[in-house]
């Protein structure tokens, strides 16, 4: 019997040994075979951003680092002076981020048919290398003031990144294609992770990526994970500019790869996105503020000034329908002929400064989908009840609902007050008229955002006025101190043009 269990020891031990060659052969097949076809023409002055040292490393940096939101991402062998790299960082910074591209090979990106085979360039650029030169680059983000970091790798970067997301160093992660990802990699994640994957991939087979989703649920770590049809491992930076589908399934990814840290980078940042400002003089909530009454509107409770066939829909910041200045405003449009209506779309729990429950916490349960949802039940409620046209203006948290809402045909018209977390894709679905108030100190829509939003909507023909308040902060419309006279300036005046904007598309509706 010990020689039997000495024998099984042995074969054992020799099919392990033969895993890790096979593992490490499909690997350098994956970055061979797949990885090497149509290889970039590296150009070092594309792209609409620029290149600056950052950790010790160059690194092509696009949009501002005023939006404290940095996206990390890391090429694949071909480097960072890829042109389609470098449009999937532009389209990054699009979004209000500060995409960062570093040049992790320091000048020596791989070159197919030089007289270098792929393992012995890879003998000089490890991943684990990689791993290293990303932490010193995200502590170098950090400080310069960016304040939470998402990160993507393509295929050689995928195996640095799911090294990353077993640290605490970013907020979120995606993998493309990656390269040696093992189920151990994956057993270690820390942080939520997305990875979007080519079908003919022999480096993550079908099976292999359900033993990764299998492994990250059981350890309740956020998780999304897409399998991609027809496409090949590197598609999402290899691909040819003449094949329509794939550059299609390309374009998916790059809008998956957003969406997953627009989602885990915004809400992280918590109190900096949503509280630095909009906590600043939060208000005294009085249920019994205002000219109006609280009546049921689609199922929620909802604070009604003015009786007209002209609706206008105010939607709150995170401190909710009892907040006084905003009943102000309501009371100002019913003044003006119109019947306001500030929903309570926290259903009694308003965020509260302070509470043992953080914003991030609160926010799970108080999403913006949620309320878009809301929000189309209670229009949809008040056609029901006699009013002809409705209008919509969203405060901060609010702003993300209404310009969800303008992607439908609920309203007439919309404005968003210093929105949070608003999109370039949001902006490009928009569907009616549309005025943003924005602040110059508001580091969620920087000036260079607010012009891809203005370009964006002139583009397809959507009327839009967008505007930069001064010397005020994100939330001044609403969280202003009433002792201070500029910034009640500041905040009528922009209650004036809201009013202005609606009323030019509203005033027809009797």
């Amino acid at each position: 019997m010990a020689k039997i269990a000495q024998v099984s020891v042995l074969k054992l031990a020799f099919f392990v040994t033969l895993s890790s060659f096979v593992s490490l052969s499909l690997a350098q097949q994956t970055l061979s075979r797949h990885c090497l076809e149509n290889p970039p023409t590296p150009n070092s002055t594309y792209g609409a951003g620029l290149v600056k040292d950052i950790g010790g490393l160059k690194a092509y940096v696009s949009g501002h680092n005023r939006s404290r939101l940095a996206i990390l991402l890391v090429s694949d062998v071909y480097g960072y002076e890829a042109p389609h790299l470098r449009d999937i960082a532009d389209k990054v910074a699009r979004a209000g981020f500060y995409a960062v591209v570093p040049d992790f090979f320091f000048g020596d990106p791989y070159v197919v048919n030089s007289s270098r085979t792929i393992p012995e360039w890879l003998k000089i650029h490890g991943t684990d290398k990689g791993f290293e030169d990303a932490k010193k680059v995200i502590a170098a983000l950090r400080k310069e003031g960016i304040h939470a970091v998402g990160a993507a790798g393509f295929c050689w970067g995928g195996k640095v990144i799911v090294q990353i997301a077993n640290t605490d160093f970013t907020k979120a992660t995606v993998l493309l294609h990656p390269s040696w990802v093992t189920l151990d990699d994956i057993k270690a994640v820390k942080v939520p992770i997305s990875i979007l994957a080519a079908e003919l991939d022999n480096g993550t087979p079908p099976e292999l990526l359900k033993q990764f989703e299998e492994a990250l649920t059981a350890n309740k770590v956020n998780n999304f994970i897409k399998i991609f049809p027809k496409v090949k491992h590197g598609w999402t930076v290899r691909y040819n500019e003449t094949d329509i589908p794939t550059v299609k399934a390309a374009n998916e990814a790059h809008k998956d790869l957003l969406d997953w840290l627009s989602n885990f980078v915004f809400l992280s940042l918590g109190q900096e996105k949503l509280g630095r400002h909009c906590s600043e003089n939060p208000p005294t909530l009085n249920p019994n503020y205002g000219f109006g009454f609280v009546k049921d509107i689609g199922g929620l409770k909802a604070y009604v000034s003015g009786l007209s066939k002209r609706g206008i829909l105010l939607v709150s910041d995170i401190y909710g329908y009892e907040a006084p200045h905003l009943r102000d405003i309501a009371d100002r449009l019913a003044l003006a002929g119109f019947s306001a209506v500030v929903p309570d779309f926290f259903y009694g729990d308003p965020y509260v400064e302070n509470s043992s429950r953080t914003l991030e916490e609160w926010l799970k349960s108080h999403g913006t989908d949620k309320g878009f949802k809301d929000a189309k039940s209670i229009t949809a409620a008040l056609r029901k009840e006699g009013i002809h046209a409705v209008g919509a203006a969203g405060f901060c948290w609010g702003g993300k609902v209404v310009a969800q809402l303008a992607s439908t045909n609920f309203t007439k018209a919309t404005v968003l007050l210093h929105p949070s977390r608003v999109t370039l894709d949001d902006i490009k679905a928009v569907k009616v008229p549309i005025s943003i108030l924005a602040a110059e100190l508001d580091n969620g829509t920087p000036p260079e955002l607010l012009k891809q939003f203005e370009e964006a909507l002139t583009e397809n023909k959507i009327e839009n006025r967008i505007k930069i308040f001064p010397k005020v902060q994100h939330g001044w419309t609403i969280r202003y101190n009433d002792s201070d006279a500029t910034a009640v300036q500041a905040a009528i005046e922009a209650h004036i043009d809201m009013f202005i904007w609606l009323s030019k598309y509203l005033r027809w509706y009797f």
